[in-house]
This record gives structure tokens, sequence and C-alpha cells, in this order.
């Protein structure tokens, strides 16, 4: 990746303009476009759950995995587990980077990853702290192997 700094006396002290040039547009590209519109939003490590009659915050640096079953969605953290409902593409999207989808009813926190290894059905099961797994469809293991660098 190139990165260039130009000076614009066009724009004013507060504005920034950013332009993203590639070949075409990527899956990359879309994660970058993505990143820099979260940038400078206040980001808390908390998490707000509801959870029947009251909230309970979740520190996202304690989620292993969360999976969903219709819509009751399971928080597994390294204390406990905190059951929910909702809908899994709007817990990824207030999770944030550290996290990604393995499955249509599976994130994880790539954090808590220890190995990914063949099941016993021919697809891939990912192996995560507390003795937790979770099954990575072959749709999304592309996306898992670019996070992991591979």
């Amino acid at each position: 990746m190139k990165i260039e700094f130009k000076t614009d006396s066009d724009l004013n002290e507060q504005e920034i303009e950013v332009e993203i040039k590639a070949a075409q547009k990527s899956e990359v590209v879309n994660d970058l476009i993505n990143y820099l519109h979260k940038f400078g939003e206040k980001r808390y490590d908390l998490l707000p759950v509801k959870v029947e009659d009251r909230i309970v915050t979740i520190k996202r640096t304690e989620i292993i995995k969360v999976e969903i079953q219709t819509t009751d969605i399971t928080f597994y953290t390294t204390k406990n587990m905190i059951k929910t409902t909702g809908r899994l593409y709007q817990v990824l999207e207030k999770l944030g980077d550290g996290f990604i989808q393995v499955s249509k009813h599976g994130i994880i926190n790539i954090n808590f990853l220890e190995s990914i290894e063949v099941g016993f059905a021919g697809n891939m099961i990912a192996l995560l702290q507390n003795n937790l797994k979770a099954d990575v469809s072959r749709l999304y293991l592309p996306a898992l192997k670019r996070e992991l660098g591979l």
C-alpha cells in the first residue's frame, strides 16, 4: 500500500479529503472505506446488551464468540454466557475490529483463536480458548484466512 500526503489550500483547517485509488474495487478497498467511516467515532470497550428486564455490559476484550439461533444470541465470554435477542450482523457492527464472522450463525474474537482444523464433515472448526469451538463455513473461510494474514 502506498500512502501519500498532499496539502490543499482549498480545504479549510477542519476538512480532510481522502482519495483511494486501486485497479478495481475489492473487499480490501471496502474494508478500508468502512474503517475510514468509523475513524474518530467514540468507541468504548463496553457493549450494552439487553437481558430480560435489565441492561448488562460486556467488555469487548472478554468476548470469545457470539452465536445465534433464530433470533436468540448467546455471548460466550471469559467469565460467563449471556443470552439476549437480536440480529448477528448488528452485533458484528457493534463489536468492530478483532471480530470476524465465520458462519451464518457465528462470530469469533480473533484474539482467542488457538487453531483451525478440519471437522468431521469436511468443514473447518475454530478452536478457541476456554475449550470453545465454532464452525467455520467455506463461504467465510477466505475472509478468516485473510484476517490471519494467510
